[in-house]
């Protein structure tokens, strides 16, 4: 505890240079929004020793974000949507990857000296079809995954006059209450329990049941945006977090852990991009999950 406090205290009189080019009390009239889906679509042919086969597949990606301000207090919203689907002209199609995310922040500030805000984020975490994870069935809301967290840090967001650059920090350490909600997925703890179809245990174990767990977290998100013409564009966004399962000592052993890089170059509706995302928690796998792709595909783009 000491040293949470040690930390806390730190951060509050930490500086920023990026603060410092705004003006810390936001426009109760200030809103902002930006939506980006995405697509890619690719067919080809896949031959085997006897038989030829028809692969179609395909990447949908919605980036969805709101900003807005009541009163004091400023509130940031993000919506995240992956979906891929590969199919098979002999065989049955299979998710590659369909995650949901969900992320509500309202912040405050508690010193305009310092420029130290307090947050509070509200997330959840989810599947939108059925798939597969570590050879156990998963479908949507079953894994789910929520945490709230309520910490202290800085953020800062700058536009430029035109609006044709957009640059936004965030970052903090605090503590967090999280949820695993599971019905016939199995957590890791549960797959060593082979109980006979018939045995009344069974039944309770595929039950809907909530896991609940807290401890402290830690998070760092960075995103920036240059239109450097009405047709060229670039992003990138970078975004970490760390949420412990009881003590310290478990923050660096087996958290719930984030790591996402996304960055993209468009031209008109063409767009290439780069999106990495690495996840581990010891309730779902004793492995990392990390899923990369880069593609070249179709992007629209509307934001204020």
């Amino acid at each position: 505890m000491l040293r949470l406090s040690a930390v806390l205290l730190l951060i509050s009189f930490l500086p920023s240079a990026l603060a410092a080019q705004t003006d810390g009390k936001k426009n109760a009239s200030e809103f902002s929004y930006l939506v980006r889906p995405s697509f890619t679509f690719l067919m080809s042919t896949e031959h085997k020793k006897e038989t030829e086969a028809l692969v179609l597949q395909m990447y949908g990606q919605l980036r969805s974000q709101m900003s807005f301000d009541v009163d004091a207090v400023h509130v940031k919203s993000y919506l995240n949507a992956d979906f891929k689907r590969e199919a098979y002209s002999d065989a049955a199609p299979r998710n590659l990857r369909d995650d949901l995310i969900v992320s509500f922040i309202p912040s405050v500030h508690i010193s305009e000296d310092y420029r130290v805000s307090l947050f509070l984020e509200l997330t959840m975490e989810t599947d939108m079809a059925n798939g597969e994870r570590d050879g156990i069935r998963t479908s949507f809301m079953d894994p789910a995954f929520f945490y709230e967290t309520l910490y202290i840090g800085q953020w800062a967001d700058w536009k430029s006059e035109d609006k044709s650059q957009r640059l936004s920090l965030r970052y903090g350490i605090g503590y967090a209450f999280q949820q695993t909600m599971t019905s016939n997925f199995l957590l890791t703890g549960e797959r060593n329990l082979n109980l006979d179809p018939e045995n009344p245990l069974s039944a309770i174990r595929k039950a809907r049941s909530v896991k609940l767990e807290s401890g402290y977290s830690a998070l760092a998100s960075f995103e920036y945006l240059n239109d450097f013409t009405d047709n060229l564009s670039f992003f990138l966004k970078m975004f970490g977090i760390s949420l412990s399962k009881g003590n310290l000592g478990t923050f660096f052993v087996d958290p719930h852990a984030v790591a996402e890089l996304e960055t993209g170059l468009s031209y008109k509706v063409f767009s290439f991009r780069y999106n990495f995302r690495l996840v581990y928690d010891p309730n779902y796998s004793r492995r990392r999950q990390l899923d990369q792709s880069a593609t070249f595909g179709i992007q629209l783009e509307f934001k204020d």
